[in-house]
């Protein structure tokens, strides 16, 4: 029974990760596209760049993408070799290396609530601004797609949360 949970952690690993960039590259998209034209004199028109909390989301988005598409090659090598990267008890360097990806797993988690957490606060406290004012049809759906954005980013952060679990668990299992 052990030698299934060893051989179904990486390829756990490697689904979160595929999770992880799929979530990512959504976030990113929506992001991107979120647009809100208003009419006037002279029309207008705002995107993620005129709001910082949404830049920040965007920037995120990106460094995510490109930082999962780093550990996927590394997922892939361990469900193709059939062995754990993390924690396998290799040898006396194998903790460092352990190490050395489960400490910046964590810091990406912690920048990928903290992105999530910007684009929701502020989505939050202008909806809340102007719940009393009538907002337009276009207004609101701007503001909705930052807030599904930032969601997608919040569901990535979550999945990064849970490859981190069980490389920490095998970490201490090791010593």
């Amino acid at each position: 029974m052990a030698s299934r949970t060893t051989a179904a952690l990486p390829s756990a690993m490697l689904i979160l990760r595929l999770l992880t960039l799929v979530l990512l590259v959504a976030s990113l998209a929506l992001i991107a596209a979120d647009k809100l034209k208003v009419d006037g004199d002279p029309p207008q028109q705002f995107t993620f760049k005129d709001v910082h909390a949404y830049r920040y989301v965007l920037a995120v988005a990106v460094v995510g993408c490109a930082y999962t598409l780093l550990h996927l090659t590394f997922a892939a090598v361990g469900v193709a070799r059939r062995k754990r990267l993390v924690g396998g008890g290799g040898g006396s360097g194998s903790e460092d290396v352990a190490l050395l990806l489960v400490v910046p797993d964590v810091a990406f988690a912690l920048l990928l609530a903290a992105g999530a957490a910007a684009g929701l606060g502020f989505t939050h406290d202008v909806k809340r601004y102007f719940d009393g004012v009538v907002l337009h049809r276009d207004v609101d759906r701007f503001f909705d797609l930052a807030y599904a954005s930032a969601g997608l980013m919040l569901a990535a952060a979550a999945c990064t949360a849970l490859m981190i679990i069980p490389s920490v668990y095998s970490l201490v299992k090791s010593q």
